[in-house]
């Protein structure tokens, strides 16, 4: 027998067109001469009301600074079970030369270049430690022009190696819009920079076993935003900080997917999605 309609309600096109095939080729093969143009004219049917009916996709826009593995994470599990019903609408990056770039714009998502060195020569800072502090404002504040004039859902920061400040945050935060951060630390463990040698550091110490990476959503307060999914990463059987550098980034690809599929579920649920 065919396949039901209730099994194809809601699914994309191209997961339809590759579950028929399948179906298809084991129900004509036990078929007895029957003919399947009517459940096809009904197929269609149901196919051409529910992509009336349909959402649209959800926006996402990811920022980046380098190889871009976690951005190719989020590329593949796109309109997959792993991320349903999303596009990548923009890559940002604020390297140039960030490889990220050429992933994104093989696969035809537009893509930005957005670095800071034009921003420290208009507000330069002539103090011996200098912050730069006019400059990231001024940078954050187009960064947050650049991104809003995309509509996105979603923003995600998928290695992305800025602090955000105010400048950007509160724009974003008043179209209603979530940023979510890679972290590689637990919750309320290790912030800030360079965590996995730190963590390392802790193991050689003898005073860590353990570490975890985790999506959260981006605040003012540097890591401290609110844990969307973790998980724990057990050090032990690591011989150098590279074992566990590769331990950590394998597990990443899979974690800032499930963070992205759950923080847009729950702007499904609220209602949020842009429409």
């Amino acid at each position: 027998m065919p396949p039901t309609m209730a099994m194809f309600r809601g699914r994309r096109k191209p997961d339809i067109v590759t579950l028929w095939r399948g179906w298809e080729e084991a129900w004509v093969d036990a078929a007895d001469g029957d003919s399947s143009e009517a459940w096809i004219e009904e197929l269609e049917r149901v196919w051409m009301v529910d992509e009336d009916s349909a959402s649209p996709p959800a926006r996402i826009i990811v920022l980046i600074s380098g190889n871009g593995t976690n951005l190719q994470a989020l590329i593949d599990a796109c309109n997959t079970h792993l991320l349903p019903d999303s596009n990548i609408v923009r890559v940002v990056s604020d390297r140039k030369n960030a490889y990220g770039l050429t992933r994104a714009q093989a696969v035809g998502i537009p893509t930005t270049y957005h670095g800071i060195l034009t921003y420290k020569h208009k507000y330069p800072d002539s103090d011996l430690e200098p912050k730069f502090d006019a400059a990231r404002k001024a940078y954050d504040a187009d960064l947050a022009s650049i991104l809003l004039k995309d509509e996105p859902d979603l923003v995600v920061c998928a290695g992305f190696m800025r602090i955000l400040t105010t400048a950007f945050l509160n724009p974003v935060k008043e179209e209603k819009i979530p940023i979510i951060n890679l972290h590689p630390s637990k919750p309320g463990d290790l912030l800030g920079a360079d965590c996995i040698q730190r963590a390392w550091d802790e193991f050689e110490s003898g005073t860590r076993t353990e570490t975890g990476i985790m999506i959260h959503y981006v605040i003012e307060e540097v890591d401290m935003g609110e844990p969307i999914v973790s998980e724990t990463i057990d050090i032990t059987g690591c011989q150098h900080l590279e074992d566990l550098e590769a331990r950590i980034h394998e597990r990443e690809h899979g974690l800032i997917v499930k963070g992205a599929k759950t923080a847009l579920a729950q702007l499904q649920t609220d209602g949020k999605l842009r429409t």
